[in-house]
């Protein structure tokens, strides 16, 4: 197998890894297209999937997916044993994915947090490596780097971003998939089975039904990436997604700085691997990758949704993202605190 660090530091040469603030944080605006009003647009047929949130590609990789070991400590103590980085939370490595997703809870829920005025903007800014080619899946090169940038206002009303150049502010249109802005996410239930059943309405299940746990990872891992949450919320995200089957660890995962991080991931469509990265250390919020676990045919060019559109080999990763700043800021445009 080849080195998934390595292939990651080198497809990222020349990029300055994020801050430590940034660490704390990092999942692309992927979703702009479908949190903004809807397009008519064509796209490849798999886009119906959890690619239609997470779509922008990166490098292909040859890099197997599995249960991992991450160590996860601050040194070691007097004794010799593993010590732990954050009070309350054990050192050493997490053997699975509910052990993974049960220290993120409790480090969310013990971090410190000054929320947002209503009048306040929340600055997001991403790192996305994509292939060069509009729309729909990568099945290979050549690939492109960016940086997008986007302001929400905290009351959820209003939403900027960059075009052509310009800031522009929009009214926020309310055909938002998702709810956008602090004070809008803040009345989220943070009970998990609450929580979920919120999710499942979101997603069209009748009260009552069960949904699909795939889409519900989608639903949690698309609110953790595009928001500055509250605490409570955000640990309620992590517990969430513990009680959906099929969630697993994978093995050598790396955030877009080529750092270790710690990958929980789901099947969609039994060929593709979606995957939320959280930092091994404090962990935070990292990333997303999104990976091709075995070959799978792209059909759907043009109007006839039979024609075959390409092919996506075994191992070739269709995201790689890195949220490299979140942050409450005085008004759209602004960076900085």
């Amino acid at each position: 197998m080849m080195d998934d660090l390595k292939i990651l530091r080198d497809a990222w040469e020349g990029t300055d890894a994020p801050s430590p603030h940034a660490r704390a944080q990092a999942r692309a605006a992927l979703l702009e297209r479908a949190t903004g009003p809807r397009r008519a647009r064509r796209r490849l047929r798999p886009a119906r999937t959890g690619v239609r949130l997470l779509a922008i590609g990166a490098m292909a990789a040859s890099i197997a997916i599995g249960v991992t070991v991450v160590q996860t400590t601050g040194g070691t103590g007097t004794t010799g044993r593993p010590r732990s980085v954050l009070p309350g939370i054990p050192a050493g490595p997490v053997a699975n994915a509910a052990e993974a997703l049960d220290r993120a809870a409790a480090a969310a829920d013990a971090r410190t947090f000054t929320p947002p005025r209503p009048d306040q903007w929340i600055y997001t800014e991403f790192r996305i490596r994509t292939s060069v080619h509009a729309g729909g899946l990568v099945t290979g090169g050549p690939y492109q780097t960016f940086t997008q940038r986007s302001w929400q206002r905290a009351d959820g009303k209003k939403r900027a971003q960059i075009q052509a150049g310009r800031l522009k502010v929009l009214d926020e249109s309310g055909n938002a998939i998702l709810p956008r802005g602090y004070f809008v996410l803040a009345t989220l239930p943070t009970d998990p089975a609450a929580l979920l059943r919120w999710v499942d309405k979101v997603n069209g299940k009748k009260p009552g039904s069960k949904g699909e746990p795939r889409r519900a990872f989608e639903t949690l891992s698309v609110i953790l990436r595009q928001n500055l949450l509250p605490p409570r919320l955000e640990a309620a995200i992590f517990r969430t997604i513990r009680t959906l089957p099929g969630v697993t660890l994978v093995d050598n995962a790396a955030d877009a700085a080529g750092r270790p991080a710690i990958a929980l991931g789901m099947i969609a469509e039994g060929w593709l691997h979606e995957e939320v990265m959280i930092d091994p250390k404090s962990y935070a919020y990292l990333g997303e990758r999104a990976i091709s676990i075995k070959g799978h045919t792209l059909r759907g060019a043009g109007d006839d949704p039979d024609v075959v559109a390409g092919y996506v080999k075994k191992g070739v990763l269709q995201n790689l993202t890195v949220r490299t700043a979140v942050r409450i800021v005085g008004e759209p445009g602004q960076r900085t605190s």
